[in-house]
């Protein structure tokens, strides 16, 4: 028999539990804790040691957890200090012009160091450190670390509240010593030994940058796992994507997701031990020398840039129902626990794993083993994809599998062992993991077809592929085993609006996104001209299916009688009314945004009167005249002589009628004319030339009566007539 070690990924540091001992619902009230996955309930994390904190008695206290020595006033010099302020400070103690209790290699604590006297289990944190031996002000306290996104910025720590925030090296703030601890390798005296930032850049001497105080992170900090990620520094376990839902939730839909992975019913990597990290947990990722995110160069997470992440551990300080939260520029808040954030689920990677098995002949030339325990977290691979076990029997091997991916097939492999001949190895064979070539595409509205690659981790695993929207449709490759390709089209979007679907495909998501149609429209004829009495018209619309419109007028005299709105192509009809004005008007219509011109003449006014004349005797008399015309035209009546008079009538519009009147005449005939609608009207009336006659005497005699004519000349024209007789 042997036994042969494998890769060891225990964390290179410890990370200790929070405090937080107790489990709280969302309005803030405490609960049970068993199956809430809350911290309360895990409790994830070293134990803290009993007591926590020594009192040195030279007024200095030393961290039983992280071998970390603190003075005992929390601000020593009792008054607040700008950032730089604070690091002169404590380079005068070191120097013996301020008090050092006896030591001269104090600091100014990186944020590391500073975020490890958090305690959770306390309502507040300085209230803790009080009970514990320390002089505490509770407001927040320098560390010696320079925000990576803003130099003028540092980062501190609310004793009171327990937040990481950085803020302008220019305010007041607390000092607080610290000492020792500062090894580059774990130290076994302490459970939790602290790491370094990340920050290497030196702002100023005697910062986080120049000291680099803490334990030195693996050569390589991550290891991917398949959809997974191993810390190397901490030993935990990360989801590869940082926002594994695809959705931001609450801090319960978070919690609920989570053990919907350990269950089954979410995506869990073949791991049933998944967790929503604590606080403690979410900050160990921070490099402090980036921003945006916060993480080492070349890590291997899809993580939003700017994303923020619920932790299990609620917010003591303000209230229960808050949680705390990580955002991945390196801050820790808390917020109310309906607040919208990202999950990270994280477990705890097993510390080694390991090769047994039995050998059945001679060791250079048959070897059969079976692999046991956690047989994925065993593999480590390189850039060219091969995996590596170390140790076995007496040396290192290669395995280059027949398949991309982390899961061995049962069939047997060449394994070259240094210094040694071939030797075969049969490995255990494991749970189907799939991988698709792509997770999205973007489709024109006009729709298309597309495809998608499966990759399997063994050739006989099984998988399908189904459309989770009515419009896209699998074409082929519904099913299949081992790796194949899945066929789908899209059909076009007959609406202006961006649609998402998705394929579920070998239990991957993928996801279609479509552009809603981009409408263009057009109108046939822009313009039409009518004539004074107006009429009917149409216009013709073109346009993509689906693109909506509307038609309206703009002038009350054009009048929309179908087609006021539509889709695609269509028709709008419409009416104008007549002109009752000599003059010619325009008007439009907005038909699918576009303009339609409306002309109309004025009307063209002709005239006739009837009579055109009359004749009168020489008495007075009176008389009218009918003008026929148009509805709208106007015209006038003007007497052109002073014995014809307008009575009535003298001006209208369209049809009407002229009364005159013409004086008695006593003279000889005589010819005048009235100015009718532009025509002319005579009027003939008789004189009196002889009194040959009885009327002849009545006539003469009434143009005395009006003054016309004396007595005289009545006598005369009596004679006359008496003479005739």
């Amino acid at each position: 028999m042997f036994f042969v070690s494998g890769l060891a990924f225990a964390g290179t540091v410890n990370l200790p539990k929070t405090g937080q001992t107790t489990c709280y619902n969302i309005p803030g009230s405490e609960i049970p804790c068993p199956g809430t996955g809350q911290d309360g309930e895990i409790q994830a994390g070293v134990a803290w040691p009993e007591p926590r904190f020594t009192d040195n008695g030279d007024g200095t206290m030393t961290d039983n957890l992280t071998g970390l020595m603190w003075t005992k006033n929390a601000s020593l010099p009792g008054t607040a200090m700008t950032w730089q302020e604070s690091l002169n400070y404590v380079s005068g103690m070191n120097g013996g012009t301020n008090p050092n209790f006896g030591y001269n290699d104090w600091r100014l604590p990186d944020i590391n160091e500073l975020e490890s006297l958090n305690n959770q289990g306390w309502p507040r944190n300085d209230d803790w450190l009080e009970w514990e031996g320390f002089v505490v002000a509770g407001g927040d306290t320098w560390s010696s670390t320079t925000s990576a996104s803003n130099n003028s910025e540092a980062w501190t720590v609310s004793m009171r509240y327990g937040f990481v925030s950085r803020y302008s090296k220019s305010k007041y703030y607390a000092v607080w010593p610290v000492r020792a601890g500062q090894q580059d390798s774990p130290d076994s005296t302490y459970p939790a030994n602290i790491w370094k930032t990340g920050q290497t850049t030196i702002y100023v001497n005697r910062d986080d940058g120049d000291i680099k105080a803490g334990v030195a992170w693996p050569n390589q900090r991550f290891t991917v796992i398949g959809d997974c990620v191993i810390d190397n520094l901490t030993g935990l376990m990360w989801t590869k994507t940082a926002n594994l839902p695809g959705v931001a939730k609450s801090w319960q839909e978070a919690l609920d997701y989570v053990k919907g992975m350990n269950t089954g019913t979410n995506p869990n990597f073949e791991y049933t031990d998944w967790r929503l990290p604590n606080r403690k947990e979410l900050y160990s990722l921070t490099d402090f020398s980036k921003y945006s995110p916060a993480l080492a160069s070349g890590h291997p997470f899809i993580v939003d840039q700017s994303g923020t992440y619920w932790s299990s551990t609620s917010g003591r300080t303000s209230g229960n129902d808050l949680a705390w939260y990580y955002s991945s520029n390196g801050t820790l808040y808390y917020n109310g626990k309906t607040l919208n954030l990202y999950v990270w689920p994280v477990r705890t990677a097993p510390s080694t794993y390991s090769i047994s098995g039995s050998i059945t002949g001679d060791v250079q030339t048959d070897v059969t083993v079976s692999v046991s325990g956690d047989s994925t977290g065993s593999v480590v691979t390189d850039s060219s994809g091969n995996y590596t076990y170390i140790g076995l029997i007496d040396g290192s091997y290669t395995i280059t599998p027949e398949k991309s991916g982390y899961i061995f097939t049962p069939s047997s492999k060449t394994i070259t062992v240094a210094g040694a001949n071939q030797i075969e190895i049969n490995f255990q064979a494991m749970a189907c993991i799939f991988t698709i070539s792509s997770v999205s595409q973007s489709v024109g509205s006009e729709g298309g077809t597309g495809s998608i690659i499966v990759t399997a981790s063994k050739s006989n695993c099984p998988w399908a592929a189904t459309s989770n929207a009515s419009w896209v449709t699998v074409t082929s490759g519904s099913s299949g085993t081992g790796n194949g390709m899945v066929n789908y089209s899209v059909s076009a979007n007959s609406t202006t609006t961006q649609r998402i679907g998705t394929l579920t495909v070998a239990g991957q998501t993928f996801t279609v996104t479509q552009q809603g149609i981009t409408c263009s429209y057009s109108i046939s004829p822009t313009n039409q001209s009518f004539d004074s009495s107006g009429g009917t018209g149409s216009v013709d619309i073109t346009s993509q299916s689906g693109c909506a419109w509307t038609a309206t007028s703009n002038d009350s005299w054009i009048t929309i009688t179908s087609g006021s709105s539509g889709t695609g192509n269509g028709t709008v009809t419409y009416t104008v009314s007549a002109n009752t004005t000599t003059s010619q008007r325009t008007g439009t219509m907005t038909i699918a945004g576009q303009t339609f011109t409306v002309t109309e003449e004025g009307l063209t006014c002709t005239y006739t009167i009837s009579p055109t004349s009359q004749s009168f005797n020489s008495f007075t008399g009176t008389g009218s005249v009918d003008v026929t015309t148009q509805s709208g035209c106007t015209w006038t009546a003007t007497s052109n002589d002073s014995w014809i008079a307008i009575t009535s009538g003298s001006s209208g519009t369209g049809n009407g009628t002229v009364n005159y009147s013409v004086s008695t005449n006593t003279g000889s005939q005589r010819t005048g004319t009235i100015t009718i609608a532009g025509q002319t009207f005579t009027v003939t009336q008789e004189g009196i030339t002889e009194c040959s006659a009885w009327d002849d005497v009545i006539a003469k005699y009434q143009v005395y009566v009006i003054g016309h004519a004396t007595w005289s000349d009545v006598i005369t024209c009596y004679n006359e007539y008496a003479s005739s007789e």
